[in-house]
């Protein structure tokens, strides 16, 4: 089993028996916060990412990728060699460069600022970089949707917003894949040049629909509708789920019967998610042997 944004927004309202306006305009807030409980209590390797870098001769600043969170580790090649840097406190690296007084290969960083690590000594040539760090993967939420398209008339641009002639449901353009696939972020929007007052949420295209820019003018005939999905969606999906129903049903201040049925279910989805993070990602059989127990 899997979710789409969709399906899973229809689940939390099926299970809640909700579908009030102001419930269905928070189902949002639901997942992001479940999905936030989730980042805050597993190890996962999905919250892990790599980015390069070079360093700039004479210059102890390197620039913190925008969606860090926490260093892994950072690495530097010198002459085809890897070297590990160790993370210190901001203020050993500005003593320890106080201290040496110059520049050489980098042994130690630390974070300067939200936007700058800081090492030490000063690079004295321009080495390449390798971070490892902890970031936040997109939400559900903010999953695009992928329109494969058949022959375009004009040409659509990243940014615009793009409306079905049929189901009326409207979406911004995130990027164009390929001149023949636009990745839409779901939107709800009103305003001159839509069909209709209030469209729909961005995740209704139809196949074979027609679909027209508004700034652009451009239209085609969609042959596939892409449907957006996460990680968490298709390999936790009864974790999004309970998580996000102990949320809406905090909202809604629901029956502490249910609240408690919906946290304990999330709660063990919470222990095989662990158990995936910190117990068999990180190990294998061959240092450690296949799992076993006494037979019954």
């Amino acid at each position: 089993m899997s979710f789409t944004y969709e399906q899973l927004k229809t689940a939390i309202q099926d299970f809640a028996e909700n579908t009030e306006t102001s419930f269905v305009t928070n189902i949002p807030v639901f997942i992001r916060a479940c999905e936030d409980r989730i980042f805050s209590v597993t190890d996962l390797e999905l919250f892990r990412k790599n980015a390069t870098a070079t360093l700039s001769q004479d210059d102890p600043y390197l620039s913190v990728p925008s969606d860090y969170l926490a260093s892994f580790s950072l690495q530097i090649t010198t002459a085809n060699k890897k070297d590990f840097l160790l993370q210190k406190d901001v203020n050993f690296v500005q003593e320890y460069s106080n201290d040496t007084g110059a520049s050489g290969t980098p042994k130690y960083y630390a974070v300067f600022d939200v936007d700058n690590f800081i090492l030490s000594p000063t690079p004295d040539s321009a080495l390449t970089t390798e971070l490892h760090y902890y970031y936040r993967p997109a939400s559900i939420v903010d999953t695009t949707i992928g329109l494969s398209l058949g022959t375009v008339t004009g040409t659509f641009s990243a940014g615009e917003y793009v409306q079905g002639t049929t189901s009326n449901t409207v979406g911004q353009i995130s990027s164009i894949t390929g001149g023949n696939i636009l990745n839409i972020i779901p939107k709800t929007i009103s305003g001159t040049g839509f069909l209709a007052a209030n469209v729909g949420s961005g995740s209704s295209y139809g196949v074979t629909e027609v679909v027209s820019g508004l700034t652009s003018g451009a239209s085609a005939t969609t042959s596939q509708v892409i449907a957006g999905k996460t990680w968490l969606s298709d390999n936790a999906p009864n974790a999004l789920l309970y998580g996000s129903l102990v949320e809406a049903y905090t909202y809604m201040k629901g029956e502490q019967d249910m609240m408690q049925l919906y946290e304990q279910r999330f709660v063990q989805e919470i222990q095989r998610l662990k158990d995936l993070a910190e117990a068999r990602e990180n190990t294998d059989a061959y240092r450690q042997g296949l799992p076993s127990r006494p037979r019954t």
